[in-house]
């Protein structure tokens, strides 16, 4: 498996989508309780982020074309 395709499947916790994507953690909570948000993976009582799932979310929730060349 490449190094990329390792990097996007890596699971974050909420902590680290944080600070990686400054999403907050109650943020991501209240979504999850509402059934809305970043889709997530639970194992046991643990949540883990795909980052390949966070990119996608705000990709999909951009307005406007905020790219630049």
């Amino acid at each position: 498996m490449s190094l990329t395709k390792q990097i996007t499947q890596q699971l974050l916790t909420e902590k680290e989508v944080q600070k990686v994507f400054g999403l907050n953690t109650r943020t991501l909570q209240r979504e999850r309780n509402l059934g809305m948000g970043i889709p997530y993976v639970k194992i046991g009582k643990r949540v883990r982020y795909r980052c390949s799932d966070i990119e996608k979310y705000i990709n999909q929730h951009t307005v406007g074309d905020h790219r630049y060349d």
